[in-house]
């Protein structure tokens, strides 16, 4: 099941194009991981719709497979603007969401940021263990 959250529906409402649907998609997986993407599209016959707080999330039968447990949020942050889409995968306070994707392998001897200045909203802390 797709969860979006209440700000990330707020603003998929107000992006929503008549006669378009949303549609989200596996971008690639690379060494730091998943890529999601979502873009305003066409319905296609055979998607999987799902659905969470009003809103509809088209999908290719083969990346809903993969992305049947994905949480969608919207930050407006001093980081920047954005929608977040994380994975069953990711950690919700994970450094992926704190920007330290490159600089931390979960491993507090080897990360080379702070652990505990990272709280924006995601849980607090980077998320390394």
């Amino acid at each position: 099941m797709i969860e979006i959250t209440k700000e990330a529906a707020d603003m998929l409402k107000s992006k929503v194009v008549e006669d378009k649907v949303i549609r989200m998609f596996l971008a690639a997986v690379d060494p730091s991981g998943a890529n999601y993407g979502m873009t305003l599209g066409d319905a296609e016959k055979d998607d999987v719709i799902f659905e969470s707080r009003g809103i509809k999330i088209h999908m290719e039968p083969k990346d809903a497979e993969l992305l049947a447990e994905t949480i969608i949020d919207y930050v407006d942050d001093d980081r920047g603007t954005g929608f977040i889409i994380r994975g069953p995968e990711d950690e919700l306070s994970g450094c992926s969401s704190c920007g330290n994707a490159g600089t931390c392998d979960h491993d507090h001897d080897s990360c080379d940021h702070d652990h505990g200045g990272c709280d924006h909203g995601h849980g607090g802390g980077c998320g390394c263990s």
